[in-house]
């Protein structure tokens, strides 16, 4: 007989539990992704840092739910487990691309609803998030002009999800979903966070530009930092190791007296 998942267990993974960590790392993906964003990460991280992979309604385990096209709901619904689970214990937020802005909107939310704000927010290869969207809106196109749109951008969209019909209908739905929670996000102004908030950059990613990454320096009223790695918009796949190294550290430093 098999048992249903706990609330926190379908929307966390916990590759890698740790005995007795100093701080949790919840880590959001970029748009289409998923958990696997993170392969390896358990590995990198020494012991005092747990990590909690999100899992998002639509894909990987959750596949047959529908995904979510609204930011607000969607912080919500994952606060409302995280939040009690965390239990007022150190945590960390960390997130890419689309994963960036959940991350910051998550904070927020626990903060709003539990009143518990994290050691650090990272975010990675995502402008501040008062700022204006740079692209026209894609998320309605017709598959073939959605798809077409994204590669221009972000060149990663696999061959076999624009050729395979199978793959298109398992692959889209999410994307799209995903897609429209960057466009139709309206930020709403608030108090800046306590935490420090690091931010990680490209040097050859064409989507966002280092004052456009600095502009983060806004969300928070405590230390900010900017680190550039080599590569494009995807860096976070060739530059994984330095980058996990480098926000250990800072984890290390918040939670280490």
């Amino acid at each position: 007989m098999t048992t249903a998942p706990s609330d926190l267990d379908r929307w966390v993974l916990r590759p890698a539990p740790r005995a007795a960590p100093l701080v949790r790392l919840l880590c959001l993906p970029y748009a289409g992704g998923g958990t696997a964003a993170f392969q390896g990460w358990g590995a990198l991280l020494p012991d005092a840092v747990e990590p909690w992979l999100l899992r998002l309604p639509g894909r990987e385990a959750r596949f047959r739910e529908e995904p979510r096209t609204d930011v607000p709901a969607l912080v919500e619904e994952a606060a409302a487990v995280l939040g009690p689970a965390l239990d007022g214990g150190p945590y960390a937020v960390f997130g890419h691309s689309l994963g960036g802005l959940l991350a910051f909107e998550l904070a927020r939310e626990l903060r709003r609803s539990y009143g518990t704000e994290p050691v650090r927010l990272a975010v990675s290869a995502r402008a501040a998030p008062d700022l204006p969207l740079r692209h026209t809106v894609v998320h309605r196109l017709p598959d073939d002009l959605f798809l077409k749109a994204l590669d221009e951008r972000f060149g990663a969209i696999p061959p076999a999800v624009r050729d395979d019909p199978q793959m298109r209908a398992l692959y889209l739905p999410s994307l799209r979903a995903d897609v429209a929670l960057l466009e139709t996000c309206a930020h709403v102004p608030g108090p800046p966070l306590s935490c420090p908030v690091t931010v990680y950059g490209g040097r050859d990613d064409p989507e966002f530009s280092r004052e456009e990454l600095e502009g983060w320096r806004r969300q928070t009223a405590s230390g900010f930092r900017l680190r550039v790695f080599p590569g494009g918009h995807f860096f976070l796949a060739p530059c994984r190791a330095e980058l996990v190294a480098d926000l250990a550290d800072d984890l290390l430093a918040a939670t280490v007296p």
